[in-house]
């Protein structure tokens, strides 16, 4: 028997009109794959607080200066847990899949931003995590999504838009979306995010038949989507973007202004199963169903605020995620330039918008 999870078809979007079309040929020219590959390369791994502190600190020097330097306010988030019930560093025992929760005596960590103000309180926010897992360099999770926050900052320096433009580089995702957590509740102390955009992971891509795995099930939650993966022969280099309906009008924007950078078959669109009217919560014992919920986007939605998450879907494609082999010559820096040039092209929409 055939099941239906109604809720879950693709929203629909308009197609890039002539004018999309061009301003995202203008930004596609602007940001250069070349330069996108040299700033992930740039970025020491492995990297966090826990067991690579100083490869850490040198990325959140690296930050804070090429910030700073285009012009933007940058602020530092001081993060000193105690008593920390978290996820055990991924790599401490050897073990992979499911993670043993560890409680942390101490964790002093930091979450960067840097503000470009508006005319408004309203916020439009692009998130990506700069801590990796031990032992792993990190360049697609999460290098190229910070490579993409820095190339952002360069593009759009000394912009002014109506909304408060932040670009934001959470701590301690790897343990358990912990410094998310925090940034989520400064954001809400002084700002109306209106959009965020988290990148996670969004690097690696491989157009080889087969290449691109779902979780066991998938494809009775999403029928359409299993559908179109099958149609490309599986291929592992579409885009995907999940969402709750609380962003549907970020989702289409995004959708539609990332069709124009890379073509409207790489586009992938998937709602979070537990965010479906009646069903969602029992949708929870799906071990399926949680693979939605295993970035920083998930602060952002538990707040109440229109949030995406843009991936790659991590280990269900890339055969480097979490390891030692995760390194910048694995990724594909022209698609990357593309995300970038499309998110890009969604603040230039979405930042001076009223709506």
């Amino acid at each position: 028997m055939k099941v239906i999870v109604p809720g879950t078809a693709e929203p629909r979007y308009k197609p890039p009109d002539a004018d999309l079309s061009r301003a995202a040929d203008a930004w596609i020219t602007r940001i250069d794959p070349g330069r996108l590959r040299k700033l992930v390369a740039s970025l020491p791994g492995p990297r966090n607080r826990i067991n690579a502190l100083p490869a850490m600190e040198q990325t959140d020097a690296l930050l804070v200066d090429a910030w700073r330097g285009a012009g933007w306010q940058v602020g530092r988030q001081h993060l000193r847990l105690r008593d920390l019930r978290a996820r055990l560093d991924h790599s401490v025992d050897g073990s992979r899949g499911r993670h043993p929760a560890h409680t942390y005596a101490r964790l002093d960590g930091m979450n960067l931003v840097a503000i470009g103000d508006g005319e408004t309180d309203e916020a439009i926010v692009i998130v990506a995590h700069h801590d990796t897992v031990r032992g792993a360099p990190g360049a697609d999770d999460n290098g190229a999504g910070v490579a993409a926050l820095l190339e952002l900052g360069t593009q759009l320096a000394g912009r002014r838009f109506r909304r408060t433009m932040i670009l934001a580089a959470p701590d301690f995702e790897e343990i358990g979306l912990i410094g998310s957590r925090y940034l989520v509740r400064w954001l809400r102390s002084r700002y109306r995010v209106r959009a965020a955009i988290v990148f996670d992971p969004i690097g690696y891509m491989d157009s080889r038949p087969g290449s691109q795995s779902v979780p066991p099930g998938i494809h009775r939650l999403y029928p359409g989507q299993s559908a179109r993966l099958e149609a490309r022969d599986r291929a592992g280099d579409t885009v995907v973007a999940i969402y709750r309906r609380s962003a549907l009008r970020l989702v289409r924007e995004w959708a539609r202004c990332l069709s124009a950078t890379i073509g409207p078959e790489r586009v992938l669109l998937l709602r979070d199963p537990l965010d479906l009217p009646l069903i969602g919560p029992a949708l929870l014992a799906l071990p399926a169903a949680r693979h939605f919920s295993r970035s920083d986007h998930v602060n952002f939605w538990r707040a109440g605020m229109p949030a995406i998450q843009v991936s790659n879907t991590a280990n269900f494609r890339n055969p480097n995620y979490h390891r030692p082999t995760d390194t910048p010559e694995t990724l594909d820096y022209e698609t990357l330039a593309r995300i970038t040039a499309a998110t890009a092209l969604v603040v230039e929409r979405l930042a001076d918008s009223r709506a």
